[in-house]
C-alpha cells in the first residue's frame, strides 16, 4: 500500500499538472489575437482552393446483366448434343464487364463518336482536348501544341496522333498518377453495375457516359456470342445451298416428267428415276441441315446476354461544387490554423519558461 509520502506525492503531481493546463489555457486566452492572425491565412487558403477549383457534374447510368442460360427443353438438349449448348453462365461475370468498361478498346471506340456540344459537332475526343485545356499542356511539344483528331481510323494513327490518344484515354480511364473522369461501382447482392463520369461539362458527361455504355454493351454482347454466331452463320450457309441444289433437283424432275409424260415404256423412265432419288436424297439432307440451323439458332438466342439499362442519365445534373463544401473546406481550414497556432503559442512559452529557468 503507498505510504502518506507517496500520497501527498500524486497529490502535488495532480495540483500541478492542473495548474501547468490552466496555465496554458490563460496563454492561449492571451494570445487570442495570435490565434486569429495565424488561423485567417488558412481559412483564406483553403477558400481559394475550393474556389479556383471548377464546378463539375456527375453524371450516372446504372444497368443489369441478364445472363442466365435458358430453360433448354427438348430442343436445347439437343443442341447440347452438338456441342452447341448455353455453356456456363460464370463465363457472363460483373468483373467482365467492368474490366472491359476501361479497356482502351472501349474508350476509343466511345470518344471517336461525335455529338454537339456547345453548339459544335466534333468527337467527344475533341471536345476533351478543348474541355480540359490539353493545347495548353502541350505547349511545349511542337506535334501537339495545336493538334486535333481529324479521323476515327484509330489502325492507322501515326505516332503523334497515338500519343495523344493515350493522354485522352488516361483522362477518362484514369492512371496512376492520377484519377480518371469514369467511375464504376457494383452492387454484389443486386447485380447492378453503376457508371459515373465527372467532368466539367453537363453536356459532355452525359453524352460521353451514354456512349461509352453502348459501345460496351455491343462489344459484350458481339463477343459473347460469337462462338455461336459463327456456328449459325455456317449452318445457314449450308442450308441456302442445299436449298439451292433441291430446287435444281426438283426442276429436272418436273421437266423429265412433262417431256415423257406420254411415254409408257418403263425403260424410257430410267432418267427420271435417278432424278426422283436425287431429288428425295437432296431432301433429306437439306432436312437435316435445316435441323441444325434450327439448333444453332436457338444456341444463338439462347446465349445472347441481355443488357438492360435502369437509369440513364439526364439534364439537369446537380453541380458538385456546392455552398457545403465551401462551409467544409472553411471549417478544416480553421481547425488546422487553430491547431498550429495553439502549437506556436505552447512551444513558444515552453522556451521561454527553460530559458528563465537556467
Amino acid at each position: 500500500m503507498k505510504d502518506q509520502n507517496d500520497i501527498e506525492e500524486d497529490e502535488i503531481s495532480l495540483k500541478e499538472l492542473i495548474l501547468k493546463v490552466q496555465e496554458f489555457f490563460q496563454e492561449v486566452l492571451k494570445n487570442w489575437l495570435l490565434v486569429v492572425l495565424i488561423t485567417i491565412p488558412f481559412v483564406l487558403y483553403f477558400f481559394y482552393q475550393t474556389y479556383q477549383t471548377p464546378v463539375t457534374y456527375t453524371s450516372e447510368l446504372s444497368f443489369m446483366i441478364n445472363d442466365d442460360d435458358n430453360e433448354l427443353g427438348a430442343l436445347g438438349g439437343l443442341a447440347q448434343t452438338f456441342g452447341l449448348g448455353g455453356g456456363s453462365s460464370s463465363e457472363f461475370n460483373l468483373d467482365k464487364m467492368l474490366s472491359l468498361l476501361k479497356s482502351r478498346n472501349i474508350i476509343q471506340q466511345g470518344i471517336f463518336e461525335k455529338t454537339k456540344i456547345d453548339g459544335q459537332i466534333d468527337f467527344f475526343a475533341n471536345h476533351l482536348i478543348r474541355e480540359y485545356d490539353f493545347h495548353e499542356k502541350w505547349e511545349g511539344n511542337e506535334n501537339l501544341k495545336d493538334f486535333v483528331f481529324k479521323n476515327n481510323e484509330v489502325d492507322a494513327f501515326s505516332r503523334i496522333e497515338n500519343s495523344a490518344l493515350k493522354s485522352v484515354y488516361d483522362k477518362v480511364a484514369g492512371s496512376k498518377t492520377g484519377k480518371g473522369m469514369l467511375a464504376s461501382s457494383v452492387n454484389e447482392d443486386t447485380g447492378i453495375i453503376t457508371l459515373n463520369i465527372e467532368s466539367t461539362d453537363e453536356d459532355l458527361s452525359i453524352k460521353l457516359l451514354n456512349s461509352l455504355f453502348d459501345k460496351l454493351s455491343a462489344f459484350y454482347i458481339n463477343k459473347t456470342i460469337e462462338k455461336q454466331k459463327q456456328t449459325y452463320e455456317i449452318t445457314k450457309s449450308k442450308a441456302d445451298s442445299l436449298l439451292g441444289v433441291l430446287n435444281s433437283a426438283q426442276s429436272k424432275l418436273l421437266k423429265i416428267k412433262d417431256t415423257q409424260r406420254k411415254l409408257t415404256l418403263n425403260q424410257y423412265r430410267s432418267e427420271e428415276l435417278i432424278l426422283e432419288r436425287d431429288y428425295q436424297t437432296s431432301l433429306i439432307v437439306y432436312g437435316e441441315a435445316i435441323k441444325h440451323k434450327e439448333i444453332a439458332d436457338y444456341s444463338l438466342k439462347s446465349k445472347t446476354p441481355f443488357v438492360q439499362s435502369i437509369d440513364l442519365p439526364i439534364p439537369p445534373l446537380k453541380p458538385n461544387k456546392a455552398l457545403i463544401t465551401y462551409i467544409k473546406q472553411i471549417i478544416i481550414g480553421g481547425i488546422l490554423g487553430v491547431f498550429l497556432a495553439i502549437a506556436f503559442i505552447l512551444g513558444r512559452k515552453i522556451y521561454r519558461d527553460t530559458m528563465e529557468e537556467n
